[in-house]
């Protein structure tokens, strides 16, 4: 049984394993596309034989396959974008800003899924969207190449959206490991193409280097956006993309202890509006996680 406690748990202990993300990139000593390839490979490799049992047990369509890689386009697409964009910008400003996609996902729900956000669960999304907008403009005061980054973090939001909403509708009917073995594989080979063209080297990079792409894959990844992957089979697109929402407070908290890095002053005050915002569309409907119980998946 999946009750709504277990739920709870579950995607709070994943969105404290996602904000571990940022800082961890920040260590790699290699290029975004290099970082996400590698982090997405590893992370393929280690669900593999879970999802090889899987795939014996239930196999997969074409149209399955295809959704597989249109999700794994939108993944590669989302880490690109928002991995350049923590080169440009700071960790707090990257990380609250690329989380404003249920904004994206509460659109495209109501457009493809005929999901209906209630007004409260509308209240909520819009407090904590402005925080994120709060974050936005402090790129004015940063130079050019600042209000870059928050731009690409914007870019990596709405591909992050669209990711969900693939996800949404292959979860129903895949389980867990093989649902995350065929995206992160897919948006694997699409990174790599992109390294292969761009020249980039696969290989050279430093022992801690190497550590962190092994941890990008196993904490945020595995543990991390698996939860997620988890919660898609039991709850609609637009609750789990606002439970991410708690991203930017573990990740500022992990920067200012490991790269010393202050949020500013709006940092702060946004990140507490976006907190507000994830308290207020969770309690808003609990009907759509108490009807949940009773059900059951992999």
């Amino acid at each position: 049984m999946t009750n709504r406690r277990v739920i709870s748990a579950i995607l709070v202990a994943g969105v404290a394993a996602i904000s571990s993300s940022a800082v961890l990139i920040r260590l790699a000593e290699a290029q975004p596309a290099v970082i996400a390839f590698y982090r997405l490979f590893f992370a393929t490799l280690m669900l593999a034989p879970w999802a090889w049992q899987q795939s014996r047990e239930q196999k997969l369509s074409f149209k399955q396959l295809l959704l597989g890689l249109g999700a794994g386009v939108f993944l590669a697409l989302h880490f690109l974008l928002w991995m350049t964009s923590l080169e440009h910008t700071s960790v707090a400003s990257s990380v609250v800003l690329v989380t404003t996609q249920p904004l994206f996902v509460f659109l495209f729900s109501i457009l493809f899924l005929q999901e209906k956000p209630t007004s409260g669960m509308w209240l909520g999304l819009l407090l904590a969207l402005l925080g994120s907008v709060v974050v936005v403009f402090i790129g004015a005061d940063g130079g050019e190449s600042r209000l870059f980054g928050n731009l690409l973090a914007l870019g990596g939001a709405v591909m992050m959206a669209a990711y969900f909403m693939v996800g949404r509708q292959l979860r129903k009917d895949l389980p867990l490991a093989l649902y995350s073995a065929v995206v992160y594989g897919s948006s694997s080979l699409i990174l790599a193409l992109f390294i292969l063209i761009s020249g980039l080297p696969w290989s050279g990079y430093a022992p801690q280097t190497w550590l962190v792409f092994v941890l990008l894959a196993f904490v945020p990844t595995i543990l991390g956006h698996n939860s997620l992957n988890w919660a898609l089979k039991y709850l609609p697109a637009t609750m789990v993309s606002v439970v991410i929402l708690g991203e930017p407070l573990g990740a500022s908290l992990l920067a200012v202890l490991i790269l010393k890095e202050i949020p500013t002053g709006l940092e702060i005050l946004g990140s507490l509006l976006t907190l507000t915002g994830i308290f207020l569309v969770w309690w808003a409907d609990p009907t759509r996680v108490e009807s949940t119980q009773g059900r059951s998946g992999t």
